[in-house]
């Protein structure tokens, strides 16, 4: 008997702790992929009163081909069978579905801005059509498009579900249906490939979880952005002589055999070209900020080190020499427009300098009437140009 009621009492005891750790887990902030509520009322306030560079990128928007009122969808295919091969070599719906969930995004944005329900009305059809019609990815590339997807798709969602823009209840459903059933699964494990997918999978994962209130997804996607960051970008002071190695797989540095302070922040796709990096980048600052979003402190745990990373990257897309040392002196050079994220936070949150990333996006990135990424980076310039709360150099 005395057995049985300490048993209980251990019980009861075990339960109520749990039940106050999962009460103790914080709500979910909606909207919170990518741009908070506080954010986007930011940016509204800054286009109505016509402040740079805000209004300037705005205008943009509305004369992109994803930001057009009159925006035609492009997919999805008519069996619902997105077919990607390895470059997307063959391209069955790959390049449409990222046009259209660019569009989604951007439409949603505008929407939030404007007030204008035409483009409210086209992101939800292009979510509804995509998620009554998609019934899985297939070939070599299917986890790497769905992860794309998955980064891009959420954005648009949040926005729309909250802002009172009038997707029903069915259809939020079905398209949260067609993310955690059929684009969740080819992610949710992460990659043994090339640093860019895990971290377009982490970035895709964040955005489902919020979407979904999945804190133990969210958690999930969190440990595994933990494992990989100091595998993609080198850390001299933490690394020493040879980078971490990867959580998953066997990842190749392409040649790169130098590793000191010379070569500080180098991601490990650097010598592959600066393409699939700037892929790899996008994906971990925009994780970074969802997390943020949601109280989370990816920024801050990796900070030296993707402060490294950016200023590594945008001193070689400014055109300064590449010595012999990095990449036996060539790196192929892809303009991606990202940048913008990291450096609101490093920069216009905490003060930090980052003379090479502010160059880069002054001179390249804002100057980009169309800042439009194939697959991951989507008008940054409009959203993250400054932050809402300013400058504030005390650590959270």
């Amino acid at each position: 008997m005395f057995f049985k009621k300490s048993c209980l009492i251990v019980l009861s005891a075990c339960i109520g702790f749990l039940c106050a750790s999962i009460s103790a887990q914080p709500p979910m902030q909606h909207p919170g992929v990518l741009v908070s509520r506080a954010q986007l009322d930011f940016i509204k306030s800054q286009v109505h009163a016509h402040a740079e560079p805000f209004y300037t990128q705005f205008l943009h928007a509305q004369a992109s081909d994803y930001g057009d009122v009159h925006y035609k969808m492009h997919g999805p295919p008519a069996d619902g069978i997105i077919a990607c091969g390895s470059y997307s070599r063959p391209d069955l719906g790959c390049h449409n579905e990222d046009a259209d969930a660019s569009a989604a995004y951007l439409q949603a944005l505008l929407w939030y801005i404007t007030g204008n329900h035409a483009y409210a009305q086209n992101a939800i059809n292009i979510m509804n059509a995509y998620g009554k019609s998609v019934k899985a990815y297939t070939l070599s590339n299917a986890p790497l498009q769905a992860a794309w997807s998955a980064e891009k798709w959420p954005r648009a969602a949040e926005i729309i579900r909250y802002s009172h823009a009038g997707w029903s209840a069915q259809d939020i459903q079905t398209f949260s249906n067609m993310l955690t059933k059929v684009e969740l699964p080819l992610i949710y494990n992460g990659s043994p490939a090339n640093g860019n997918w895990e971290l377009s999978m982490i970035e895709g994962m964040m955005g489902i979880a919020v979407f979904t209130n999945n804190r133990d997804l969210l958690n999930h996607a969190a440990a595994m952005w933990r494992q990989r960051i100091p595998a993609y970008f080198y850390y001299a002071p933490a690394d020493g002589d040879h980078p971490v190695a990867a959580p998953r797989g066997k990842a190749s540095w392409f040649g790169q055999s130098v590793f000191n302070m010379s070569t500080n922040g180098m991601p490990q796709e650097a010598c592959r070209d600066f393409g699939h990096t700037s892929y790899g980048l996008s994906a971990t600052l925009a994780a970074a900020e969802t997390a943020h979003i949601q109280g989370m402190k990816l920024y801050e745990s990796e900070e030296p080190r993707l402060m490294a990373g950016m200023e590594f990257v945008a001193n070689y897309l400014l055109g300064n020499p590449i010595p012999s040392y990095v990449c036996g002196g060539h790196i192929r050079m892809a303009k991606a427009p990202t940048f913008v994220i990291g450096y609101n936070e490093y920069h216009n949150r905490l003060g930090q300098k980052l003379p090479y990333t502010q160059l880069w996006i002054n001179n390249d990135v804002l100057t980009n009437p169309d800042p439009v990424d194939m697959h991951t980076t989507v008008f940054e310039t409009l959203t993250d140009a400054r932050d809402a709360h300013g400058v504030h150099s005390a650590r959270r």
